[in-house]
């Protein structure tokens, strides 16, 4: 029930801003948009998400097999669609990663190597938004002052993770010392000593996993560029959405441009603000895209894609989680 009142929460948000964007656009023109669409173009773009998931969850699959754990690619599909239902609903979409670590841990038997192939696929796209937002702000000179502002903000976190991660590759005793420091301070308010003595050695004996796991990864150099090529391919497809929603409206389909302002819109939604960032990407968008779209089409242009993008992902992601829990 309480995932239920989360997604109406999600899609109330999302509609009110919609419904105060066509109205900005003008309903009547908006309509006459509408009924002049080539769903060619829209069905093309609904494949392209479609795509998108298909390209995670084979991502999925190839990190967790290069830390010897073997997914099912269904399976990894079904864990794909079941996170994205979970992020939609949640801020910052925080709610897929534990969903995937649980799924993902259930079949390798330990959740530190599920963490592990979790934070990979997190550091992938992190690296990929740090490098290519830079290059598309300079390459489109389309709100370079807000691209590098985000850009700045987003890259300095990134560093700070990655010098996180390199203390625990080059020095466990590190880790190890927090864990049992964390522990022991718990301990002083805790009646069951036993149970979390138990509970203690489990975590640090999943972090040690975890820390493995990751060596493992960074050995592979093959798989790691194959990982790298699936996660580019994967977020290039899902930003040409936009633009085939263009093409639909009989409007140029300002690949650069469209492009650029995606990566800013997926950074910017990373605030944790709102259930699957609604508002906020609705809002991001219109903004963005006023730029270079006639301000008529553009109720149009942000409905369609938020139904292609994100009301897909609440809807499938719903029935294969539905169809998860029941079974």
């Amino acid at each position: 029930m309480r995932e239920h009142l989360k997604a109406l929460i999600a899609l109330a948000i999302s509609v009110v801003t919609l419904v105060l964007i066509l109205h900005i656009s003008n309903f009547e023109i908006s309509r006459k948009i509408l009924t002049s669409l080539d769903l060619r173009f829209v069905l093309i773009a609904f494949l392209l998400q479609v795509s998108f998931w298909l390209l995670w969850a084979l991502r999925l699959k190839v990190i967790a097999k290069t830390l010897g754990c073997n997914l099912r690619y269904r399976y990894s599909l079904v864990t794909t669609l079941s996170s994205m239902f979970f992020a939609a609903i949640t801020p910052s979409s925080a709610g897929g990663e534990p969903v995937r670590v649980k799924m993902v841990g259930d079949v390798c038997g330990s959740y530190g190597i599920a963490s592990a192939v979790v934070l990979i696929e997190r550091l992938l796209d992190a690296i990929f938004f740090a490098i290519s937002l830079p290059i598309l702000v300079i390459l489109a000179g389309f709100y370079v002052g807000l691209g590098f502002k985000v850009g700045s903000v987003f890259s300095i976190s990134l560093f700070f993770f990655v010098a996180m991660l390199h203390t625990l590759l080059k020095k466990p005793s590190r880790i190890e010392r927090l864990i049992n420091g964390l522990f022991k301070f718990f301990g002083r308010f805790s009646r069951f000593e036993d149970r979390l003595e138990v509970l203690r050695e489990k975590t640090l004996r999943e972090a040690m996993n975890f820390r493995m796991a990751m060596i493992d990864v960074l050995k592979s150099k093959l798989n790691a560029f194959f990982m790298i090529s699936l996660t580019v391919f994967m977020w290039i497809l899902g930003f040409l959405i936009p633009s085939l929603i263009l093409l639909a409206m009989h409007l140029p389909p300002y690949y650069l441009f469209s492009i650029t302002a995606q990566v800013i819109i997926v950074v910017v939604s990373l605030i944790p603000l709102t259930p699957g960032s609604s508002g906020i990407a609705e809002g991001t968008m219109a903004y963005l895209y006023s730029t270079f779209v006639p301000s008529t089409a553009l109720g149009v242009l942000v409905t369609i894609w938020r139904i292609v993008t994100y009301y897909t992902n609440l809807l499938f992601g719903f029935l294969v989680s539905f169809k998860v829990a029941k079974s």
